[in-house]
């Protein structure tokens, strides 16, 4: 491990996990995520939060060290050893004004890598202010798990101590990208592990790469890598929820989900289903290693005050950081299947709906081709929203709720709603092989996002888009 000074802040270099395990005592003047504290032998697991006991003495640990920072919050919102201070690196690089700012670090390559240097610095603090080093951050799966764990729902605890308005419903399996009547597309578990590529080329190819486009680039356009569109903004709006008053909890805006201790569970799945992505060695290829990325500092606030810096280079292998998860399979191995389709309960009048003719002849799509719906020139959703998108037969009875081929949602950020994209597209081969030569209906359905007992449902206005349509894209 070596240690690089520059200015205005520190850039500690990792040397993989033997320098880790082996770093000698740096003091306070010296940070790197390799810390001063030897790790024990092996490196620390992320595991599932559900893998442990109620008792397990690591959550007590884990819980009380989050009520010591929160509590140092509370008492001076600028204590560097604060929940607050650390909570604020997103919004400061999450929240920032529109897709296109230069800080942020959303709808570009950044997405993945930051959240993993951002969990990574989070979970340090953690074992510094425990004194457990081998603490690792505990994941949420809510590939199996459709509600929020126990662990960060107890009253009274400091994990479950943020602003929430979670409906009382389970998390569907469109807002976890599952689509069990797809034969492919079920079998990833979530269908953005489907992307073939990392970097997306251009403007057009953002939603269908797995990281995202350069940060800057020559079109100067920027959008939801395929993982950041779905699942990642749904189960935002699904744990912070809306309280009917166009106002989120903690998770639904960019600019305090760091405040809520489940964004970090919830984004340390979005990282292990990178860890999932790249275990094809074909993917993993295609992840960027110029030097504009590999040498891109993120820079955070550590516990003594000081700025720290990661390289993005440094983000491509889990063991430099520190950490390796107890599993890469989507669904937690021998857990009950789980499908969560949404519920007549939660359907909610369309905010959008639009006719077209699948272009099929009764044979279906041909070899290596997939469908995609495509929703061009969609207008900024007016509030938070999370909408799934349905379509059956033109002459189906309006109580048939059709087949769901994709979901998307609308986050805040602070004052105004993050809306990268005016493009929405669907993967929809399995509907148009089944629906082949039809006229279609397609609704877009937004789901509940507050508890029932919190009053009526709400009241999303029209959605205005310009036009849907069908195209044919070749599989590389």
């Amino acid at each position: 491990m070596t240690n690089t000074t520059i200015e205005p802040s520190r850039r500690d270099v990792l040397a993989g996990a033997a320098g880790v395990a082996g770093a000698a005592a740096l003091g306070a003047a010296t940070f790197a995520l390799g810390h001063a504290v030897a790790q024990p032998a092996g490196l620390p697991v992320r595991r599932d939060i559900a893998t442990f006991a109620a008792d397990d003495p690591q959550m007590a640990t884990f819980a009380a060290a989050v009520q010591e920072m929160m509590d140092r919050s509370a008492r001076d919102p600028n204590d560097p050893k604060g929940w607050l201070i650390n909570a604020n690196a997103h919004a400061t690089f999450c929240a920032v004004p529109g897709p296109a700012d230069p800080d942020q670090i959303h709808y570009c390559y950044w997405f993945l890598s930051w959240h993993r240097a951002y969990i990574t610095v989070t979970e340090r603090k953690i074992r510094e202010i425990s004194g457990d080093q081998s603490f690792a951050y505990p994941y949420w799966n809510w590939s199996t798990d459709r509600r929020i764990p126990q662990a960060y729902g107890r009253p009274g605890s400091a994990l479950s101590n943020a602003v929430r308005f979670t409906p009382d419903r389970p998390v569907d399996d469109g807002e976890v990208d599952y689509f069990p009547d797809d034969p492919v597309l079920s079998q990833l578990g979530v269908a953005a592990l489907g992307v073939r590529t990392f970097v997306a080329k251009t403007a057009s190819q953002i939603s269908r790469s797995f990281g995202g486009i350069p940060r800057p680039n020559a079109s100067g356009r920027y959008g939801n890598n395929r993982l950041e569109g779905t699942p990642h903004g749904p189960i935002h709006n699904y744990v912070g929820g809306d309280d009917g008053q166009g106002n989120g909890g903690d998770m639904s805006d960019f600019e305090t989900a760091g405040r809520d201790p489940i964004f970090f569970a919830h984004h340390g799945n979005l990282d292990r289903l990178w860890e999932i992505w790249r275990q094809d060695a074909a993917r993993k290829a295609t992840e960027p290693s110029n030097a504009d990325f590999m040498s891109h500092p993120f820079v955070f606030t550590w516990i003594d005050g000081t700025n720290i810096e990661v390289l993005a280079g440094d983000t491509l292998d889990t063991t430099k950081l520190g950490f390796v998860y107890d599993n890469l399979q989507v669904f937690r191995p021998n857990a009950p299947a789980v499908i969560a389709a949404q519920a007549v309960q939660n359907r909610l009048p369309p905010v959008a709906t639009g006719k077209l003719r699948v272009p099929l002849s009764p044979q279906g799509v041909g070899s290596g081709e997939r469908k995609i719906l495509e929703i061009t020139n969609v207008e900024k959703p007016e509030r938070l929203i999370t909408v799934g998108v349905f379509v059956k037969p033109s002459d189906a009875p309006a109580s048939e709720p059709g087949t769901n081929v994709g979901t998307f949602s609308a986050v805040k950020a602070g004052k105004q709603i993050a809306w990268p994209s005016d493009t929405l597209t669907f993967d929809i081969t399995a509907a148009a092989q089944k629906y082949a030569g039809q006229e279609l209906t397609v609704e877009l359905v937004p789901f509940r996002l507050r508890a029932q007992s919190a009053g009526p449902p709400v009241n999303y206005p029209p959605l205005k888009y310009g036009e849907m349509r069908i195209v044919t894209e070749q599989q590389p």
